[in-house]
C-alpha cells in the first residue's frame, strides 16, 4: 500500500533519536555482504566495466540478449556489471537493496554453461532480476518483509514465481527493499522505509519515493538489475514505478501466483512486473503467468493468458477511446501544476489517436470500507504463512510480532505498530469479511465496467496511484508509464486502468504512449 511522505513522521522520528547520535535513515540500515563477490568483482576492468555499460544501460532484454548472442557479453559479466553499480551507487545511499544473492554469480555462470552447451531457455535465461523483500526463495536468503522480527527467517521453499524463474534461467540477483511490511504497520511510516532496509531514496532527487515496491522501482530505474517484481495491494507497484520514471504493471488478480509471498490481504495482493520499458513489462507478464494449485485465484485468469509481447504497436493507441477520472475524492488528490499536466497527457493521447473524454465514476464505489479487510485479512494471512514456512517457532502470531517490537520500538517499530495492534486485536467476524469484499468487488468492479460501457471506452486514465482505491478491490489491472516531470523535475507517471484480465489492452495504450513521447530519462548518479 502506498503512502504519501508525511513530514510528521520524518520529524517524529528524528526526535526519538535526537541526543543518541543516531540517524534513523541509515543507522538501522542492515549492510550489504559484497565479501563473496569481491574476486569477481575485481577482475572486471575499468574498461570492460564501460564496455558492458554501452551495451547494458538502459537497455532491454531483447537487447541484451542479442549481445549475448553475438559472443559480446556473458551472464557473468552482466551480473558483475550489476553488482558493481549497486556497489558504487546503492549501498548505505540509495538503500534500494535490501539483500544480495550470494549465489548470483554461479547462477549467471551456470547459464553461460548452458548456452555455450545449446541450452536455450528462453528470453530469461541470464538475466539479472531483483524481488521485492518478501518473496519468498528457498535459498540462503531470508525473507523478511523488511521487519527485523523476520531477520533470520527463511522460506521454507521457493515460491511460484520463483520456481517459474529458476526454470527460465534468471538470475536472482538480490531482494530489493520495500515499505516494511508491505506499508501495513503504522498510520506516520513513510515510503520506502524498513527496519532492515532503511530509507530507500528517489534517485531523481528529494522527492517521495513511492511505496511499498520502493526498492524494486528504484533497482530498475538506477539500473541495478535488468528486472523487478513488486508487489501490490493498494498501488503498491502503480505508486513506486510512477515516482521513480518506470513502468510497472498490476496485474489482475489471479494472473500471476501469490504463492509464499508474505501477505497483506488475499483478496486484493499480488505481485507484479516493474521495469524500464513496456516491452519487458509485458515481457516478464507472460513468462510468470500460469496456474498454480497453491492459488485457487489462478484457476480462472490460466485460460486467458496472452503472449502480451505481441501487443507492442506503435500505433496501439489509434481510435482507442479512454476516459479522464473527474470525480472529486480524485481531483482533490491532484497537486498544484497537476490539472495542467492531466490536460498535456490528454493532448499527447489524442495526437497519437487516441480519443479522450472526461467521466465520473459512481462515487459510492470510491468511498468503499477497505480497512476492514486489511485488518482481518492480515491477521490471517501472515499468520497462515508463518505456520506454513515452519521455520521460527518463536514468530507464529501478531502477538508474537507486536510483543517482539514492543521490547525495543526504536529499533524494531520506529514509527509504532498501530495497525499490526489493530489486525492482532481484530473483532471483525469471518462473515463480516465474507461480506465487506463481496460487497467492494461488487461496487468497483460495477463502476469500471459500467463507464467503460457507458461511455464505450477502452480504458481509464489518471496521474499517479489516484485510482488505486477503485481498481483493486475490483481486483483490476493497471498500468503505469512515464509521463514527464514536474515543474521542479519529480517524475510525472500516467495511469491507465481497465477490465478484468484485459492487460492487453492495458499494454497496447502504453506502449504506443510510451514510444509517442519517450519520457524516460535515467537519473544523474551524481550522489
Amino acid at each position: 500500500m502506498p503512502k504519501k511522505t508525511l513530514t510528521e513522521a520524518d520529524e517524529y522520528v528524528q526526535h526519538q533519536v535526537e541526543g543518541q547520535g543516531k540517524d534513523y535513515k541509515t543507522e538501522a540500515r542492515q549492510y550489504l555482504d559484497f565479501s563473496i563477490f569481491n574476486n569477481s568483482l575485481a577482475s572486471l576492468k575499468k574498461d570492460r566495466y564501460t564496455a558492458i555499460g554501452h551495451m547494458v544501460m538502459e537497455k532491454s532484454v531483447t537487447a541484451i540478449q542479442a549481445y549475448v548472442q553475438q559472443g559480446a557479453l556473458t551472464y557473468e559479466e552482466l551480473t558483475l556489471f550489476y553488482l558493481n553499480r549497486i556497489r558504487a551507487y546503492d549501498d548505505q545511499k540509495l538503500n534500494a537493496v535490501m539483500q544480495l544473492n550470494p549465489d548470483a554469480i554461479l547462477i549467471a555462470r551456470k547459464q553461460d554453461e548452458q548456452r555455450t552447451q545449446g541450452h536455450l531457455l528462453g528470453p530469461l535465461q541470464g538475466i539479472p532480476i531483483m524481488i521485492k523483500g518478501n518473496i519468498g526463495t528457498g535459498d540462503t536468503m531470508y525473507n523478511t518483509a523488511g521487519a527485523k522480527v523476520l531477520a533470520t527467517t527463511a522460506c521454507d521453499r521457493d515460491s511460484f514465481l520463483v520456481k517459474k524463474l529458476r526454470a527460465a534461467g534468471a538470475v536472482i540477483l538480490g531482494k530489493a527493499n520495500m515499505s516494511e511490511w508491505a506499508n501495513y504497520m503504522s498510520e506516520v511510516s513513510l515510503n520506502g522505509f524498513s527496519t532492515l532496509g532503511g530509507q530507500t531514496h528517489n534517485p531523481y532527487g528529494n522527492y517521495d519515493v513511492g511505496g511499498s515496491s520502493s526498492g524494486s522501482a528504484v533497482a530498475v530505474a538506477c539500473n541495478f538489475a535488468t528486472l523487478a517484481i513488486g508487489t501490490e495491494t493498494t498501488g503498491s507497484i502503480i505508486s513506486p514505478a510512477s515516482q521513480n520514471n518506470v513502468v510497472g504493471i498490476k496485474p489482475t488478480v489471479g494472473l500471476w501466483s501469490r504463492d509464499r509471498i508474505i501477505p497483506i490481504a488475499y483478496d486484493l495482493d499480488t505481485a507484479g512486473p516493474i521495469t524500464r520499458t513496456v516491452e519487458d513489462a509485458a515481457l516478464l507478464l507472460g513468462e510468470l503467468a500460469g496456474e498454480d494449485e497453491r492459488d485457487a485465484f489462478t484457476k480462472v485468469g490460466t485460460s486467458l493468458i496472452k503472449d502480451y509481447t505481441s501487443f507492442l504497436k506503435e500505433d496501439g493507441l489509434q481510435g482507442m477511446r479512454i476516459g479522464v477520472v473527474t470525480n472529486d475524492v480524485i481531483t482533490d488528490y491532484y497537486r498544484t501544476g497537476e490539472q495542467n499536466i492531466i490536460h498535456r497527457v490528454m493532448k499527447e493521447l489524442e495526437a497519437l489517436g487516441a480519443i479522450v473524454i472526461e467521466v465520473t465514476l459512481d462515487d459510492q464505489a470510491l468511498h468503499l470500507e477497505r480497512l476492514d479487510v486489511l485488518t482481518y485479512e492480515f491477521k490471517e494471512g501472515v499468520e497462515q504463512y508463518l505456520k506454513d514456512i515452519g521455520d521460527n517457532a518463536s514468530i507464529r502470531t501478531m502477538k508474537d510480532i507486536t510483543d517482539f517490537n514492543q521490547k525495543d520500538m526504536l529499533n524494531r517499530a520506529r514509527f509504532g505498530q498501530e495497525l499490526i495492534v489493530r489486525s492482532r486485536d481484530t473483532t471483525i467476524k469471518e462473515h463480516e469479511h465474507l461480506e465487506c469484499v463481496a460487497k467492494n468487488v461488487r461496487l468497483a468492479s460495477t463502476a469500471i465496467d459500467q463507464s467503460l460501457e457507458d461511455h464505450d471506452l477502452d480504458l481509464l486514465m489518471s496521474l499517479y496511484v489516484n485510482l488505486s482505491g477503485i481498481y483493486a478491490p475490483a481486483r483490476y489491472p493497471a498500468i503505469t508509464v512515464p509521463a514527464g516531470y514536474r515543474e521542479d523535475g519529480e517524475p510525472v507517471g500516467l495511469c491507465l486502468v481497465s477490465s478484468k484480465f484485459r492487460e492487453d489492452s492495458l499494454i497496447k495504450a502504453a506502449y504506443a504512449y510510451e514510444q509517442g513521447t519517450k519520457y524516460r530519462q535515467e537519473p544523474h548518479m551524481d550522489i
